[in-house]
């Protein structure tokens, strides 16, 4: 899983602090004047204050605290825009009581931490007493605005020596991922019948536990356990008949991902924004339209016009058939997959293998028509004629278009029966689904 790239400030080594700079040069001054003047004793005075701030930087070097600290969250995943309570416990591993310390924990510039505080008073390791321990507990807030995997940590502790001349950071244990997910919003039901290519089976399956053993009789064969044998079928049919067990798969829906980035979009955009808002939008609607479909049973295939970056389990189709270059997400932990995929999901320059195959060889192993969704962020699409030679075996078939895709893709898509939702610069995906619905009536009536 890649992760959003670490940007903390840097642990500084010890420096002399303002009064530290005020005595150096004080110092400095007076060696100038006892050599001009012939002084001694300003000679002495010189070697003193500019001698000072040395001493409290090399004091600082010698005398580190020595502690331990271990780290969790809770939520340890969490939604963006959420808060995440980060609990710290640090103990006291020296053989001497804690000194003065300011500390923090080091946070990406992403996300929001509270200022340095004073750490407490810790006694000496191995000797704490009920009012006199060796070991606190941290507990502060992390503010998520923006999705990704963000490294916090490691514990910052700011120390000056006893005469305030030096200063330092010392940087305290490792760091540890934080998860920051995505925001999924609940798409309204009975909209968008994606139940219409399954029938009947969907139906069964809505009502039963994914993947469950469906039990079935048939005929005896030579070499069959007679723990097997079905009796109540055996008197229905007048014929000894066993159970077999038959593996049910759910059914599939597919949703093809656009995360290639166009050089156009590259100038406009400049080496300063890090964040495309357009695929922002659009990786909110995978998560929001893929929980909405795992939610209603369906086996998950996501494909990405890019390089896979998600980590689902490899893709399968209705009969556990695999489908190389897709990742599948079902239920009971597809949707924890899906969202963590989508944490750190990026756009890329380079396009990924043939994802356009991959759909094909998936629908033509399902025998079916089954749901499909296209998300399509860029619009630098030449693929667009391939994609809708696949519409006879998607039912549905939406696009969303989002950003430059609005203009680019739209016309030829709905020409060739797909229904098209234009994306508004941040649309509610629970209104686009309603839109979905209304642009998929629309093709049916048309025929």
């Amino acid at each position: 899983m890649s992760r959003t790239p670490k940007r903390v400030p840097r642990v500084m080594r010890p420096r002399p602090t303002s009064r530290g700079w005020a005595i150096g040069i004080a110092g400095v001054a007076s060696l100038a004047a006892a050599a001009w003047l012939g002084r001694v004793d300003l000679l002495l005075a010189g070697i003193f204050f500019a001698l000072l701030p040395l001493a409290g930087m090399l004091a600082l070097m010698i005398d580190r605290p020595w502690l331990s600290v271990s780290r969790s969250f809770s939520p340890e995943i969490v939604a963006a825009g959420q808060d995440a309570q980060a609990t710290l416990v640090v103990r006291n591993e020296a053989a001497r009581a804690t000194p003065s310390i300011l500390w923090r924990d080091a946070v990406h510039t992403g996300l929001r931490a509270p200022e340095p505080q004073p750490l407490p008073w810790l006694a000496e390791h191995g000797r704490a007493l009920r009012n006199r321990p060796d070991v606190t507990t941290l507990r502060y807030r992390i503010g998520t605005p923006h999705r990704g995997v963000y490294d916090v940590g490691p514990l910052l502790l700011a120390r000056t020596d006893p005469f305030g001349l030096a200063f330092t950071e010392y940087a305290v244990g490792t760091s540890k991922p934080l998860l920051v997910t995505p925001r999924i919003e609940p798409l309204p039901r009975g909209e968008l019948d994606t139940a219409t290519s399954e029938g009947t089976e969907q139906e069964l399956l809505r009502h039963s536990i994914p993947s469950a053993d469906e039990l079935i009789a048939r005929e005896y064969r030579t070499g069959d356990p007679l723990r097997r044998v079905h009796w109540r079928a055996t008197a229905r049919h007048d014929k000894l008949m066993v159970r077999q067990e038959e593996q049910r798969s759910n059914p599939n829906a597919w949703i093809v991902f656009d995360t290639v980035r166009s050089a156009r979009h590259e100038r406009r955009l400049g080496q300063a924004h890090t964040r495309n808002p357009v695929f922002e939008d659009a990786v909110s609607l995978v998560a929001s339209v893929g929980a909405h479909l795992l939610d209603d049973g369906f086996l998950v295939n996501v494909v990405e016009t890019g390089p896979a970056q998600f980590t689902g389990r490899a893709g399968a189709g209705r009969n556990g058939a695999a489908s190389s270059g897709s990742a599948a997400f079902d239920l009971p932990a597809g949707d924890q997959l899906l969202l963590a995929s989508l944490a750190s999901v990026r756009q890329t320059e380079q396009e990924g293998s043939d994802y356009l195959g991959v759909v094909a060889d998936g629908l033509r192993r399902g025998g079916r028509a089954v749901p499909v969704f296209l998300v399509l962020a860029d619009g630098d699409l030449s693929d667009l004629a391939a994609l809708a030679t696949l519409r006879h075996q998607c039912e549905p078939a939406v696009a969303f278009l989002l950003g430059p895709a609005r203009a680019l893709a739209a016309g030829r898509l709905a020409d060739d029966g797909w229904a098209c939702v234009s994306v508004e610069p941040g649309a509610s995906p629970a209104e686009l689904w309603r839109e979905a619905a209304r642009q998929h009536s629309a093709v049916l009536r048309r025929g």
